[in-house]
């Protein structure tokens, strides 16, 4: 019996560690999927991490770091010297526009009568200057100084392995299908349990029934008995 008590003790405790581990799981998948994109942008709490995607700025960053930008800020405040990440238009090899962030750092900025901003670029390892100026509404933030080398590639395989489908089927399908297993067990023994405690207590309330029948017969029998003799004795 007591053997029984401890079985049961651990098999609720390892339900209880897979639910937990199958949460925390769907928790971190979730959180990447949301704060994650597919521009190598990572958000969160307010801060913006961005994996450098050409050797354009090396030696200040590599391809491959990942570096923080600060997204809330005012283009007022920017100054020539500063590394701004902005968005800019590229065409791939079927000639259709795509849409890139890119981090380069002011050399110069132009007002214009209006009040308009164009902060003109350099990659600090490029020969010259960027061809474009970046207007002020197409600046994403600034980078902070921040820098973690060869972290940024690692992180996008990371997110780009968690996103796709393999990585869905083993973080998300196959725990959530093992959560299932494991609740369909634990109905199906809680089922059987209750349908043995059912037919013995089924069993004990016909016993009971029995035993009433039987001491109810008993009793009519004695009390004939003595009726039958007093009749006697009366004659």
């Amino acid at each position: 019996m007591e053997n029984s008590k401890i079985k049961k003790g651990k098999f609720k405790t390892l339900g209880n560690v897979v639910f937990w581990v199958v949460l925390g799981i769907i928790i971190v998948y979730s959180a990447i999927s949301l704060f994650s994109t597919d521009d190598g942008l990572t958000s969160t709490f307010g801060g913006t991490a961005m994996t450098v995607q050409s050797d354009s700025m090396s030696p200040t960053f590599n391809k491959g770091d990942l570096v923080f930008i600060d997204t809330d800020f005012n283009p007022a405040d920017l100054e020539v010297g500063d590394v701004i990440t902005f968005q800019t238009t590229i065409f791939d090899s079927e000639g259709n526009a795509v849409n890139i962030l890119n981090s380069h750092r002011i050399v110069s900025i132009v007002e214009s009568e209006t009040g308009k901003l164009y902060f003109f670029t350099k990659g600090d390892n490029n020969p010259v200057q960027d061809a474009e100026p970046v207007t002020e509404g197409f600046v994403f933030g600034v980078w902070n100084g921040k820098v973690y080398s060869n972290i940024g590639g690692i992180i996008d395989s990371i997110i780009a392995f968690l996103k796709g489908p393999t990585g869905f089927f083993i973080f998300i399908v196959l725990p959530c299908f093992s959560f299932l297993v494991y609740e369909l067990v634990r109905f199906i023994k809680i089922m059987t349990d209750y349908n043995v405690q059912k037919t013995l207590g089924d069993r004990v309330k016909m016993q009971e029934e029995a035993l009433a029948m039987a001491k109810a017969q008993l009793e009519a029998e004695q009390l004939e008995k003595s009726l039958k003799a007093k009749n006697n004795n009366q004659k």
